[in-house]
Order: structure tokens, then sequence, then C-alpha cells
């Protein structure tokens, strides 16, 4: 779900129409799949999943940045 909304919003927009709102949305979904991901008993997929959450939000931080 971290992924799918932003990969979506990125490639499928016109840059000068994506709003605010679907901004923050691109850069929350990331945020919260981090924090769920913490949240995994094992340590070997927490930590990966974590990383992988991080850099897509890493990745969206420099689009939105790009895009405004």
């Amino acid at each position: 779900m971290s992924i799918l909304y932003p990969l979506y919003l990125f490639t499928t927009k016109d840059p000068d129409s994506v709003s605010t709102t679907s901004l923050v949305l691109a850069l929350f979904l990331p945020l919260v799949g981090t924090i769920f991901a913490l949240n995994i008993p094992e340590p070997k997929m927490k930590w990966s999943l974590a990383v992988l959450n991080l850099i897509i939000f890493i990745l969206f931080l420099y689009y939105t940045f790009a895009l405004r």
C-alpha cells in the first residue's frame, strides 16, 4: 500500500494537477508502513521492511520537492 498510491500518483498525473493533499498522502503512507513494519516480531523481516519503506519515503520526498 505504501508504494501503490504514490507510484500511481507520480506516474499517471500531470505534475501541475497534483494537489497538496495527494502529496501529503504520498509521504504519509510510507511512514505508516514503517511504523507497522517495526511492529513485526521477526527481526530480519522487521528491518528489511522498515528500510524499504524509508527508501520509498525518501524517493517520494524527492519527487514532492521536485514537483513543488
